[in-house]
């Protein structure tokens, strides 16, 4: 099926134009598709769901889906923009699902493409990050009431620290490429942060966190923005959409928008949470949130940037010793890069924790 007809299967109203692949993303093959309707142009976003990652495309729609149409309902109660707050997936004419098989096998998407908007690969513009976290967080809001535990869990332990630790240590016991020595340091490390790193998760466990739905993958660039206001839009890329605990979702945030540095740089030695980015992050979500966690979340939202990224460096170090097979690797040693550049992040946190603490109390 071409392009053209993989967008003609979907019920969109207009005449098709053209359309544009575009490069961004490591997982899905995306295009940009241009359609008119009363002499008007229409974007949609058309995407190729990755079976080599997600197993059960039928799964990860079915949760983006009732997620959006949650957040829909949620969005016009409060007589805002849906066409701006929140992604809308069109379904098939045929079967009137939220995806299209082509002749291939292969599951096709299509969304609106929010008009006038923009994303942003790297950040600096302190507002731009404060609107990060206020998307967010009113993500989050909004799905307050949900029953995360009916979503599907499309990729299991996902954010299960402590199975990524299990992972880990079998990793270094197998030793199958004999590189254990090379990286007795940086395991020493990890090893010393295990039992804090895996409170969270311990307290899950325990059902003394509340299960909430989370989107596990909160970076900046799956937030848009208005291209003339720099307002905060639409969260994007729900693909990982699955139950959790809210402070992976700010941990994640934090470990990747308040680093000093990207997290492969391997000047380890000016890796730094950036208290600035931290604060304006932290004010957009918990302004969002607040009304809605409860005692202990309050408490543990630093814990999850701790935990994040100290499972982020367990996950590299593992690649590593298992010979580089889930990550993308430019060069030999690029996970243990990535995982002394996430350590040292680590340590910084725990120098800065009564700070960031003193901070987000600021904003409960």
């Amino acid at each position: 099926m071409t392009i053209r007809e993989l967008c003609e299967s979907f019920d969109i109203n207009g005449k098709y134009v053209n359309c544009l692949e575009l490069g961004t993303g490591n997982i899905n093959s995306t295009y940009l598709v241009k359609y008119v309707r009363d002499d008007v142009e229409r974007q949609f976003i058309l995407q190729r769901i990755n079976k080599n990652v997600f197993k059960e495309p039928e799964k990860v729609m079915d949760n983006i889906v009732r997620v959006t149409n949650y957040v829909r309902e949620k969005v016009e109660q409060c007589k805002l923009s849906t066409k701006k707050l929140v992604m809308r997936a069109f379904l098939s004419k045929a079967d009137g699902k939220p995806f299209v098989i082509d002749d291939n096998g292969e599951y096709w998407r299509c969304y609106r493409f929010i008009p006038n908007s923009i994303t942003y690969d790297t950040v600096t513009d302190l507002s731009i990050v404060e609107g990060a976290g206020t998307a967010f967080g009113r993500f989050q809001n909004y799905l307050h009431g949900f029953d995360a535990q009916s979503l599907y869990t499309t990729i299991p332990d996902f954010h299960n620290t402590s199975v990524r630790y299990q992972a880990f240590e079998k990793a270094i016991k197998d030793d199958p490429l004999s590189r254990v020595k090379r990286v007795e340091n940086e395991i020493e490390k990890l090893m010393s942060f295990k039992q804090k790193a895996c409170l969270l998760q311990d307290y899950l466990d325990k059902g003394e966190l509340p299960i909430r739905v989370t989107h596990n993958d909160t970076k900046c660039n799956n937030v848009s923005f208005d291209k003339d206001t720099g307002e905060a839009l639409a969260v994007l890329d729900l693909d990982t959409v699955m139950p959790g605990a809210v402070a992976h979702d700010f941990g994640d945030a934090i470990r990747f928008i308040a680093n000093s540095l990207i997290e492969d740089d391997t000047d380890v030695e000016n890796v730094s949470l950036v208290i600035e980015k931290y604060e304006a992050f932290t004010k957009g979500f918990i302004t969002q949130v607040k009304q809605s966690l409860t005692e202990l979340e309050k408490a543990t939202m630093n814990l999850g940037v701790f935990a994040m990224t100290v499972e982020l460096a367990v996950r590299f170090l593992t690649d590593y010793l298992l010979g580089d097979t889930y990550f993308k690797t430019k060069h030999p040693g690029h996970n243990v890069d990535r995982a002394r550049n996430q350590i040292a992040l680590a340590e910084d946190v725990l120098r800065k924790s009564a700070r960031l603490d003193e901070i987000i109390k600021k904003y409960y």
